[in-house]
């Protein structure tokens, strides 16, 4: 995690560090093991000097013990004495050996001189030497039985061995007796301890000579003591026979100074690698720089320079650095130009109409925008036109659109012709410079937009829309045929008007739709006259916005059947919160609805949120039916029969539980269409119903074509049915029409017991109205139909009019006034 926040240059120091550290902990480790490989060759050194100086001291002393032994065998005395085996003068003549040379001058040490016959017996001894010893005592009998062993002429060599009795170290010497035939054999048993105390001087090292017990026999007072021990060096040899130990000699060397200079030399090693893992730093870092780091920079500084102004895509990066980034900056470059162009193709996609060339809707409202914020910053004046061209619709709709297509062509040709010959003479030309360009634009369909930076009055906007007039007044010629194409166009002045860009748009449309219906070819927008207009275009809008959003709501007036007194079915009445509204009147928005061109998918709305709801209702077990309202715009839409299969299969809604119902006045507006349409539906299972019957002109005889399964008597002729014989006598003639043409009836405006039990004797089938139920909204409607005595549970009772009248009037109380 803490890498990935690292810049590279960061990293790379980083990781240079650490290998520059655990290149340091190596360097120490090196001098370490240098130091122990130093003190170890030391020590070898030492060991080697101490064991060829013992060596040396050692044959000295055979050397001696021999010169010594021989000395003596050539004394005649000695010879007389051994051969008539005198043992008083032979022990005299070696004790005075003990104060002759070799041991007055400490050269050796005597400690016993012993002589045996040819089989080893003792014969005679000295007298002085080691009390150790004592009488007839033999310190090496291991030496002696070697030499017993000897045969031939081995028995006339000397043999020497260093053995311990009674834990005193002795150097014993056996030497023959009588030249080449000896008759016995002499011993010299000397103290080695003494022979070795010039070990110190010769190594210039203090000497310490312990016996096997551990008893120190010898210790140099330069030794050091047990505490400062860590600064000594000790070199160890051990002098041994065939039985063990004899004696350990050791010597030391104060290795103080020895270990100072390698700790200069390790710290010395260490500033080294140190200061070689500093320089090492710098260089990559340097490195780093010139060959990574500066070029990289460069890179991201153009890639946000690129990514802030999109204009700047195809400038050249300058190649630098390594073989790898001056690779990378040429792919850079290669794609930024590929880039650029791609950028102002999709641009001039994006901002360009393809058929006319001309600036389209998209880039028209940027420009708007742009233009609006000026103005209001910096008080430039404009004039927004939009033009829409007269009988175009005809030309398109009787040639064709590639005969359409070439006519627009030459209409943005013109269009562009006003702007550059008509509105720019040369004399005003700085003033267009200064105000910036003017823009014209295809907003789509027949339909143009201009933006005149430079006119800040009503007569020079007035006299611009008469220019583009008087260009659309030359016929337009297009293979063999010949066209007179006008235009209407509407005038809006910012600031004048507003400076807020839609607002300028909407008022700019609506000043041209009025110079459509007056056919005066130009209108300036007018703030009283279009404030209705203006209204009618929010409230449409927030229609829009409300399918969109999904924030109308769906109420079901329930419809009962006369026969069983239970409902059967219930009618779904959109209704709108409209704003600082309880709710808008549906009359007025279904109606606007049909006139902007929003009926059809605020039909399919509901359509979509009925039969979502009436699956509801079955899954829970209350077999209610639907009826939904439809616009003889709906019967013209090319999907419709697939928009409804796809909706009841969407949520598992049989065909027969959905109920059609379209106006009278709707069928007879197409009837030949409609007979097509609503036989498709009714194959398909739905009842079709002919709301508000008795109101506009039937035709029986398309009538009793149409697969109608029920009429619904508007509720104009029910109100005052019980008053009004006229309506009385036109209600019972529908019924009985309805009947003999095997068609069901219903009653819409039963607003009392006595109606509804009038239309019971009349033989009306169903009845619906505020005396059974307002319409209710859908989480009410379940609960009424549980508790209601019209449920599908109860039966109610319509004579009982107290009780019906209390059922009213609480309906009354509860619910607002309303209709579909």
């Amino acid at each position: 995690m803490l890498m990935r926040r690292l810049t590279m240059r960061a990293s790379l120091g980083l990781t240079i560090l650490v290998m520059g550290l655990l290149g340091l902990a190596l360097a120490l480790m090196t001098g370490e093991i240098y130091r122990q490989q130093t003190l170890e060759n030391q020590r070898a050194a030492m060991v080697e000097m101490l064991r060829l100086k013992t060596h040396d001291l050692l044959n000295n002393l055979e050397v001696k013990s021999r010169d010594l032994g021989l000395s003596m065998q050539h004394d005649a005395k000695f010879q007389r004495a051994f051969d008539i085996n005198d043992v008083k003068t032979l022990s005299r003549l070696m004790d005075n050996q003990f104060h002759q040379y070799f041991e007055t001058a400490s050269v050796i040490k005597l400690e016993k001189l012993q002589v045996f016959d040819l089989n080893f017996r003792l014969i005679a001894e000295s007298s002085e030497g080691s009390l150790v010893l004592g009488v007839d005592k033999i310190a090496c009998p291991a030496l002696i039985e070697q030499a017993r062993q000897r045969q031939g002429p081995a028995r006339i060599q000397t043999l020497s061995q260093l053995c311990v009795f009674e834990s005193e170290p002795f150097h014993a010497m056996i030497i023959p007796l009588g030249g080449l035939r000896p008759k016995g054999y002499l011993q010299v048993l000397t103290d080695p301890s003494l022979s070795l105390l010039p070990i110190e001087t010769a190594l210039g090292m203090p000497l310490k000579l312990t016996l096997p017990s551990g008893v120190q026999r010898y210790k140099s007072k330069a030794w050091l003591p047990p505490e400062s021990m860590a600064q000594a060096l000790v070199a160890e040899q051990i002098l041994t026979n065939a039985s063990g130990q004899v004696l350990h000699v050791a010597i030391l060397d104060d290795i103080h100074s020895l270990t100072k200079k390698l700790a200069m030399t390790r710290y010395l090693i260490m500033l080294i690698a140190f200061l070689v893992t500093l320089m090492a730093v710098g260089v990559a870092l340097w490195v780093l720089q010139r060959t990574a780091l500066r070029p990289l920079r460069a890179l991201r500084e153009q890639l946000r320079s690129v990514r802030m102004d999109q204009t700047r895509l195809g400038e050249v990066l300058p190649l630098a650095g390594n073989v790898e980034l001056r690779e990378l900056s040429q792919d850079f470059n290669a794609l930024s130009s590929e880039l650029r162009d791609l950028h102002r193709t999709l641009e001039r996609m994006a901002y360009t109409d393809m058929l006319t060339e001309l600036p389209n809707r998209s880039h028209f409202h940027k420009y708007l925008q742009d233009r609006t914020l000026a103005s209001r910053q910096r008080q430039i004046p404009f004039a927004l036109l939009v033009m829409d061209l007269d009988r175009f619709k005809e030309v398109n709709d009787t040639l064709g659109h590639d005969i359409g297509d070439q006519l627009l062509k030459q209409v943005s040709t013109r269009l562009k012709g006003v702007l550059r010959d008509e509105l720019f003479p040369h004399s005003r030309a700085q003033a267009a410079e200064k105000y910036q360009d003017e823009i014209i634009a295809r907003l789509g369909g027949d339909e143009f937009g201009a933006i005149l930076p430079w006119i800040s009055d009503t007569e020079a906007a007035i006299d611009a829309a008469q220019k583009f007039i008087q260009a659309m007044e030359q016929p337009f010629l297009i293979g063999l045929n010949r066209f007179n194409i006008g235009v209407s166009v509407g005038i809006a002045l910012c600031p004048q008007h507003d400076t807020d860009p839609m607002t300028l748009l909407r008022q700019a449309d609506i000043a041209m739709y009025q110079a459509k219906q007056n056919k005066r070819g130009y209108a300036l927008f007018d703030n009283v006259r279009d404030h209705d207009r203006l209204l009618q275009l929010n409230f449409e809008r927030d229609l829009r916005q409300a399918i969109d959003s999904n924030i109308l709501e769906l109420h079901y007036q329930p419809i009962i059947d006369l026969r069983s007194s239970r409902v059967s079915c219930v009618e779904a009445l959109v209704r709108w919160h409209y704003p600082d509204q309880e709710f808008m009147p549906p009359d007025k928005f279904i109606h606007s609805s049909e006139q902007c061109g929003l009926i059809q998918p605020l039909t399919r709305w509901v359509i979509e949120h009925a039969m979502a709801h009436c699956a509801h209702w079955h899954s829970m077990g209350f077999n209610v039916n639907v009826s939904i309202n439809l616009s003889v715009m709906n019967l013209h839409e090319m999907d419709f029969i697939e928009f409804i299969v796809g909706t009841l299969n969407k949520w598992k809604v049989e065909p027969t539980w959905i109920s059609l119902e379209i106006t009278e006045s709707a069928v007879m507006s197409d009837p030949g269409h409609a007979l097509e349409v609503l036989s498709q539906l009714n194959e398909m299972g739905l009842s079709i119903s002919i709301d508000d019957f008795g109101t506009g002109y039937s035709s029986l005889a398309y009538l009793k074509r149409l697969p109608v399964d029920e009429i619904k008597i508007d509720k104009s002729f029910v109100l005052d049915m019980e008053h009004d014989k006229n309506d009385a006598v036109i209600v019972r003639s529908t019924i009985d029409l309805a009947h003999n043409m095997s068609l069901q009836v219903a009653a819409e405006g039963v607003e009392n017991p006595a109606t509804l039990r009038l239309l019971s004797a009349l033989g009306c089938d169903k009845a619906q109205g505020f005396f059974i139920s307002y319409p209710l909204a859908y989480d009410d409607l379940i609960p009424w139909l549980e508790t209601s005595t019209w449920s599908i549970n109860q039966r109610p009772s319509p004579t009982n009019s107290r009780a019906s009248k209390s059922r009213s009037g609480a309906a009354r109380r509860s619910r607002p006034a309303a209709s579909r």
